[in-house]
């Protein structure tokens, strides 16, 4: 049975509920098939509304107790007042068992027994071309495990084996650039200042200019020493402007070269850690097809500012990130913002900190995702989908020690 758990995320109560499973016969083949391991049991609300019954996941803080066998929902209540607060259930409510399936920690794929007795396979993405709502678009269902499996062989499925699987190890980085602040500065305020300096240089000072090109191009007289210097303070100061985007870019440069650590949190248990790169030309997915992604943004051209998107790889997951044989490296920055955290918390009781080293909502970190001191930086993946789904993933990304 181990050989079917993530060796990271086993427990004896997670083997137990594995065991005594409807799914497990799937299970089994998957992991033989595509090399995919559980690391967590899933309850999953099945509400009847609309003359049909739709699923739907909980997002909770502590996944551990799913993993018992005897786990009972309706009588957790963290569980039953999330599910009240997103649906009103009227009653209607019932839970199935389910389990994630990951590919070298990154989820994959949820797998469960539907009330009809069909074994079903869920990916992040519609991996039909029809279906009554996103969770059926996004789901594979038979009577026969056979009967899954061929279809995934018929529509060549693997794992992390297309773009779409990729969207949550993608980090798009242009907030990330542009946000960056030094001196209490951003890269997006310092090229707005750039901006609004230039046109200065037309819009509030049209008379001046007027002498200049009468000067070029009219009568040939040479501009007044007072217009002279009025440019030339106004060019003096664009230049500035210019040598403070560039020293801003420079810092933020360096921060994406040296590269990062990723943490990952997502709608189930453990942490999802792995490296961090910058992307260039073609990415290789598992399965040997190439992807590109394109950036293109002339406004920054112009200052020589060229970044690509963030791929995250050599993933791994833990249960805790004490696991992490780096750990230790890992530790004093983790503690200085869990502090920062903690601070932040004691500013509104509407701010909670969720294990230890996230907030509660995924709104901005005040007004960035930057704690710049600590070259830490967060970035939310919401996959399109169901609500809480585990394919979501919130990454906190720590700079490598130099």
């Amino acid at each position: 049975m181990e050989n079917y758990i993530e060796n990271s995320m086993h427990t004896t109560e997670l083997e137990q509920s594995l065991s005594q499973s409807k799914v497990l016969p799937m299970v089994k083949d998957l992991s033989y098939k595509y090399d995919l391991r559980v690391s967590q049991r899933l309850i999953i609300p099945r509400l009847k509304y609309d003359m049909g019954w739709h699923r739907s996941f909980v997002a909770v803080e502590n996944y551990d107790r799913f993993n018992d066998v005897n786990y009972n929902p309706k009588n957790d209540k963290e569980f039953t007042e999330k599910k009240q607060r997103n649906e009103e259930d009227n009653g209607n409510t019932k839970y199935e068992e389910a389990f994630l399936m990951n590919y070298k920690g990154i989820p994959q794929a949820v797998v469960y027994v539907d009330h009809e007795n069909r074994f079903c396979f869920q990916v992040s993405y519609d991996i039909k071309d029809r279906g009554s709502d996103n969770w059926d678009r996004h789901t594979i269902s038979s009577k026969k495990v056979s009967q899954v499996l061929k279809t995934l062989r018929r529509k060549k499925w693997q794992p992390l084996g297309n773009r779409s699987a990729y969207e949550g190890l993608k980090l798009d980085t242009k907030d990330m650039v542009m946000d960056y602040a030094v001196e209490d500065k951003t890269l997006s305020k310092a090229i707005s200042d750039y901006d609004t300096a230039k046109s200065d240089l037309t819009y509030d000072n049209k008379n001046k200019l007027a002498e200049v090109l009468e000067s070029l191009y009219g009568n040939k007289k040479a501009i007044c020493h007072a217009t002279s210097e009025h440019f030339k303070n106004k060019m003096k100061d664009i230049d500035d402007r210019r040598d403070s985007i560039q020293s801003i870019y420079k810092e933020v440069r360096s921060e994406l070269d040296n590269e990062f650590t990723a943490i990952g949190m997502s709608n189930s248990g453990g942490w999802i850690v792995g490296n961090v790169k910058e992307h260039e030309g073609g990415f290789k997915l598992e399965n040997g097809d190439t992807i590109h992604w394109n950036r293109e943004d002339s406004h920054l051209d112009m200052f020589d500012i060229k970044f690509s998107d963030l791929i995250i790889y050599n993933t791994q997951m833990v249960r805790n990130l004490e696991q992490l044989d780096f750990f230790d490296s890992l530790k004093p920055t983790l503690t200085m913002l869990k502090v920062k955290l903690e601070d932040w918390e004691n500013e509104n009781e509407e701010h909670k900190v969720v294990r230890n080293y996230f907030r509660n909502n995924s709104s901005r970190y005040g007004k960035s995702n930057w704690f710049e001191d600590l070259g830490c930086y967060y970035q939310n993946n919401e996959i399109y989908g169901a609500t809480n789904n585990p394919f979501s993933i919130r990454w906190l990304l720590m700079a490598k020690t130099k």
